[in-house]
C-alpha cells in the first residue's frame, strides 16, 4: 500500500470540502494521473483530534513509535484551511518519528472562503486583510497562547518540547517566520510557500517553494518573490528547497481520496466544455493563459493531491533530523544553503 493510499484510508474524516488552501478552480481536462510519493514507508498512523482554547488540534504520530517523549512539529495550515490540512506533510514527519500537532490559530483564517470578501470576489482585498499586520499580530498572539497550553496540558504536555520545530504553509509559513526571539524558542522553522517578508525568527530555517509557486490572490507577481525571506536570513542558518513544477496548491500537502479526485476531474470536463461553447478560455481560469493560476479559480484539491512532493517530504524530514537529532543534512541539487 502506498503512503498516499494509506493516508487516504486512515484520514477520510479529515478530508474537507474541495480546497487545498486556495479557492478551487477548474481542474484542467488534461490533468495528469494521480501520483503517489514513495519516499516514506507505509506505516500505520495514529491520529487524535482535541479542542484547546477553542481551536481544533490534530495530532498525527506513527502508531509503532508513539510515546510520551517524542520530539514535536507544530504545523500551521494556510489561508482557508482547517487544522486537518497538510496531511501529506503530517504523515511524512510522523513516519520519521515526530509527533505532528496541526492547528489553525484563527477561525477567521479557516473561514476565509466563506467570508463576504470571498462571496463578492474581492480576493486581492481578502489576501491583503489576512496577510496584513493586524491579522498577523492576532495569529502570533493566538499561537503563543496555544503553544503555552500545548506544553502544559494533556495529551501533549509529555512530548519533548525541548526538541520542537514550527512549520507552516502560506499564512502559516508567514507566522512561523515571524516568530519573535525571546521566550520559548523552537529548534527550527519550516516555511512552505511563504509570502515575501523580512523574517523575525533567529533559529535555523528551511524555506520550501517552487518555480511555479504562484499566488491565486494576486498579491505576488513572480514565484521568485517567495524566496525573499530566505535571502534575508542570516548566512549559515538557512536552506532553500525549490521543488520543480509544484504549484502553490500542491505545496499545501493536502490529501484527497481517489473518488474525490475523479469527481473534481469530471466537473472540470463539464465546465471546460461549457467555457469552450461560450467562446471562453477553455477552463484556463479568469484573465490568464493556460496554466496561469489567478483569482478565485486557483488551486484545486486534485491539483494538490497530484503534486509530486517526494523530495519535499524526504528533505524536510532530514531537516527535522538535523535540527532535533543532530544528523547531517544531505546534499541535494534542489537544496541551497545560505
Amino acid at each position: 500500500m502506498t503512503a498516499a493510499r494509506l493516508i487516504a484510508t486512515l484520514l477520510p474524516a479529515l478530508l474537507l470540502n474541495g480546497c487545498a488552501g486556495d479557492p478551487p478552480r477548474h481542474a484542467r481536462h488534461d490533468a495528469p494521473p494521480h501520483r503517489a510519493d514513495h519516499a516514506q514507508p507505509a506505516v500505520p498512523l495514529q491520529v487524535q483530534a482535541f479542542e484547546l482554547l477553542g481551536r481544533r488540534v490534530v495530532m498525527t504520530r506513527a502508531a509503532a513509535t508513539a510515546s510520551a517523549g517524542q520530539p514535536v512539529v507544530v504545523y500551521l495550515p494556510g489561508l482557508g484551511q482547517p487544522s486537518e490540512a497538510g496531511q501529506r506533510w503530517h504523515a511524512a514527519w510522523a513516519a520519521a518519528g515526530y509527533a505532528v500537532l496541526s492547528v489553525q490559530p484563527l477561525e477567521a483564517d479557516a473561514a476565509a472562503w466563506r467570508s463576504e470578501l470571498s462571496r463578492t470576489g474581492e480576493f486581492r482585498e481578502l489576501g491583503q486583510l489576512h496577510h496584513g499586520e493586524v491579522a498577523q499580530r492576532d495569529r502570533l498572539g493566538m499561537l503563543a497562547r496555544l503553544l503555552d497550553a500545548l506544553r502544559t496540558s494533556a495529551p501533549t504536555a509529555q512530548l519533548d518540547w525541548r526538541h520542537a520545530v514550527l512549520a507552516g504553509y502560506d499564512t502559516g509559513a508567514q507566522t512561523v517566520l515571524d516568530w519573535p526571539a525571546g521566550g520559548w524558542q523552537p529548534q527550527g522553522v519550516i516555511a512552505i510557500s511563504p509570502p515575501p517578508m523580512q523574517p523575525a525568527t533567529r533559529v535555523p530555517v528551511l524555506v520550501i517553494t517552487s518555480d511555479v509557486d504562484g499566488d491565486p490572490l494576486g498579491l505576488i507577481k513572480d514565484p521568485a518573490e517567495r524566496r525573499r525571506g530566505f535571502d534575508a536570513l542570516a548566512p549559515g542558518n538557512a536552506w532553500l528547497l525549490s521543488l520543480p513544477g509544484v504549484s502553490h496548491a500542491g505545496l499545501s500537502g493536502t490529501q484527497v481520496s481517489e473518488d474525490w479526485a475523479a469527481q473534481d476531474q469530471h466537473k472540470a470536463l463539464a465546465m471546460g466544455g461549457m467555457a469552450r461553447g461560450r467562446g471562453g478560455d477553455g477552463g484556463r481560469g479568469p484573465g490568464g493563459g493556460a496554466g496561469v493560476a489567478r483569482g478565485p479559480r486557483s488551486g484545486s484539491a486534485t491539483e494538490a493531491a497530484q503534486a509530486n512532493l517526494e523530495a519535499g517530504l524526504t528533505l524536510s524530514s532530514a531537516f527535522l533530523d538535523a535540527q532535533l537529532r543532530g544528523t547531517a543534512l544531505p546534499a541535494n541539487a534542489m537544496l541551497t544553503a545560505r
